[in-house]
C-alpha cells in the first residue's frame, strides 16, 4: 500500500513540475513558512535541499541565513543508515552527495546536535492531516525526527495531501503541513494503536469493536476490515464506518491465507482480530509472522467445546453455563493460549439459537475491552 501510494504521488508530482506549474506555488509556499510566529523566533532550524519536484526550499534557506539564524542540512551517513545535521552559512558550500541530493561538508565544527534544532523542515512524497509522511521509503527521516523536540513542519503541494498515510507506532508526526492553500494544523486525537479485522458474516462482533472506537471507549484505530466472503455482512458496516474491506479473492485454502498475509502486511496492524471468522488459519509463515499479535473470539469456554458449533454442541450436551473465549490463535484448532473468559447462563434458553444470542451480547461488551487492554499496553502482546 505505501508503495504502491509512494510511486503514485512521485510520478504525479514530477509530472507537475515539468508542466511548470510547481515555481509559483513554491513561492507561495515559502511566504507563508517565513511569515510563520515559530520562524520569526526560531533560532536554528533544520531545512533540506530539494531535489526534482519537492517544494523549493533554496529561497527559505537563503532568507534564514540573511536574518542570521543557524541553519542545518541533513547529510547521510550511510555506515550508521542516518542523517548527520550540519551547519552552513552559504547555498555554495553544498556538494551533491548522496542519491544526487545537495549536502552540506562533513566537517565535525559544523555538527548539529538534534536537541538545538527550534524547527524541523520535513519533505515528503505525501502527508495526511494527521501530519504523517510517505518518504522515499528508506527510513532516514523517521530516526531524526524521534529526537528533534523542536517543531516539525512539512512543505507539500496540495494534491500530496491524502486521506490517509499507513502509520506505524515509532512514525513521528508533522506538527503543521504547509501548501499553497494554507496551513493545516496537524491532528494529535487519532489513536496510533493499529487493529485489522477478520470477519466472514453478518459482523455484529466486528460491529461492537466499530461502536466502542466511534463511543471513545477503544483507544484504537480499525484500518481494515479484511473477508473471505465478497458477499459478508461485515462489509456493510465498514462501509458505513469509513473502513477500507478487503475480499480476498481465492480458489484454495493457501491462495486465501496468501491474500490475507499479503493484505495484513500493507495494513501493518498491531492487532489482528477474528471476529466470526470462519476459516482456520493453516499458514505456518503467516501464524509465524503475527505470533501474539492474532486472537479470536469462540463462542465457548474453552477447551469445551472447540470448532464451528460450538453453541449448538455445548447447548445439546446440557450445559447449564457456557460463555465465550478471546485467546490468542496459533496452529491448533482453538486452542491459543487464553486471554479472556467469560460465564453465561444459559439455563433458561428454550433453543441453541437462543442460548448462542445470549452469549453473543456478552461478546459485544467482552471484545472491545479485550481490544483496550491490548491499546493500552496491558495484555502482553506475546502469548
Amino acid at each position: 500500500m505505501k508503495d504502491k501510494l509512494r510511486k503514485e504521488m512521485i510520478a504525479k508530482r514530477e509530472a507537475h513540475h515539468k508542466k511548470g506549474e510547481g515555481h509559483l506555488l513554491c513561492i507561495e509556499i515559502m511566504d507563508r513558512f517565513l511569515r510563520l510566529p515559530c520562524f520569526e523566533s526560531a533560532k536554528a532550524l533544520l531545512l533540506y535541499s530539494s531535489h526534482k519536484g519537492e517544494v523549493h526550499t533554496e529561497s527559505i534557506i537563503r532568507s534564514a541565513l540573511s536574518l542570521g539564524k543557524r541553519v542545518a542540512l541533513p547529510a547521510v551517513m550511510k555506515e550508521s543508515h542516518g542523517l548527520g545535521l550540519y551547519e552552513i552559512k552559504s547555498m555554495d558550500e553544498l556538494a551533491p552527495g548522496a542519491f544526487g541530493i545537495l549536502e552540506p561538508p562533513k566537517e565535525q565544527s559544523r555538527e548539529v546536535k538534534p536537541e538545538k534544532i527550534d524547527i524541523a523542515v520535513v519533505p515528503g512524497v505525501c502527508f495526511d492531516r494527521r501530519g504523517f509522511r510517505i518518504g522515499y521509503g528508506m527510513g532516514y527521516y523517521d530516526k531524526l525526527l524521534g529526537i528533534i523536540p523542536g517543531r516539525k513542519i512539512g512543505l507539500a503541494y496540495s494534491f500530496q495531501i491524502v486521506d490517509a498515510v499507513p502509520d506505524e507506532m515509532h512514525d513521528v508526526a508533522m506538527d503543521e503541513i504547509l501548501t499553497e492553500n494554507g496551513i493545516i494544523s496537524c491532528s494529535r486525537d487519532a489513536p496510533r494503536y493499529r487493529v485489522a479485522v477478520l470477519a466472514s458474516g453478518r459482523g455484529s462482533d466486528f460491529g461492537s469493536i466499530v461502536d466502542a472506537v466511534k463511543a471513545g471507549n477503544v483507544h484504537a484505530r480499525i484500518v481494515g476490515l479484511i473477508t473471505d466472503n465478497p458477499e459478508a455482512g461485515a462489509i456493510a458496516k465498514a462501509k458505513e464506518a469509513g473502513i477500507p474491506q478487503f475480499a480476498i479473492r481465492h480458489s484454495t485454502r493457501e491462495e486465501l491465507d496468501d491474500g490475507v498475509m499479503r493484505m495484513l502486511d500493507e495494513l501493518a496492524p498491531d492487532l489482528v482480530v477474528l471476529a466470526g471468522y470462519m476459516k482456520v488459519i493453516k499458514s505456518s509463515e503467516l501464524l509465524s509472522k503475527y505470533k501474539g499479535r492474532i486472537i479470536n473470539i469462540h463462542p465457548s469456554l474453552l477447551p469445551k467445546y472447540p470448532g464451528a458449533h460450538a453453541q449448538k454442541d455445548a447447548f445439546e450436551a446440557g450445559e447449564k453455563v457456557s460463555g465465550f473465549t478471546i485467546h490468542f490463535v496459533d496452529e491448533t484448532l482453538d486452542g491459543g493460549k487464553i486471554i479472556y473468559q467469560e460465564e453465561v447462563d444459559i439455563s433458561g434458553c428454550r433453543t441453541w439459537e437462543e442460548a448462542a444470542e445470549k452469549i453473543l451480547k456478552r461478546e459485544h461488551v467482552g471484545l472491545p475491552m479485550v481490544v483496550e487492554r491490548f491499546a493500552k499496553g496491558q495484555i502482553a502482546e506475546r502469548p
